[in-house]
């Protein structure tokens, strides 16, 4: 592998890193928290059967639907642009060997300007500053494309 040397651009984008992680993560526990409000609203449970749990950092998940078992760990990363937070998460499925492995199936991205990119940045982002009834019904699209993610082969 090749290391690149780094402009002193790059380095710059992270001159403020410790509080734009923390900012990142403001945004990733209101993400986390609404979509625990969307699993666990009664039609929703009982029409998806998801159990979604928000573990201790309040930024990492544990899923349970009919497709398996699954998690989500936030992970702060840096670019030409600066920080940006993911979400990588993973299903559960087990190898040749019957033992548990960890088989990446989507990622969302959280950029700074508290803005949620759904898959890829083509996708429609969710304002994770607003509170409104448009960010509600992202969240309802959120949740059912994660758990389509979960779903696919």
């Amino acid at each position: 592998m090749s290391y690149q040397s780094i402009t002193e651009e790059q380095w710059a984008t992270v001159s403020c890193a410790a509080e734009e992680a923390l900012e990142l993560k403001k945004y990733a526990v209101r993400l986390s928290a609404k979509l625990k409000e969307y699993f666990d609203d009664e039609h929703s449970r009982a029409r998806l059967g998801v159990k979604f749990e928000v573990l201790g950092d309040d930024t990492t998940w544990r899923i349970e639907s009919v497709f398996g078992v699954a998690r989500a760990h936030l992970r702060i990363f840096a670019n030409e642009a600066g920080l940006y937070a993911k979400y990588l998460i993973e299903r559960q499925n087990k190898c040749p060997a019957d033992q548990p492995v960890w088989q990446s199936v989507w990622a969302i991205h959280i950029t700074l300007q508290g803005v949620a990119h759904p898959g890829h940045d083509s996708a429609e982002p969710i304002n994770l500053r607003a509170s409104s009834n448009h960010t509600d019904d992202a969240m309802v699209g959120l949740g059912l494309s994660l758990l389509y993610a979960l779903g696919q082969e």
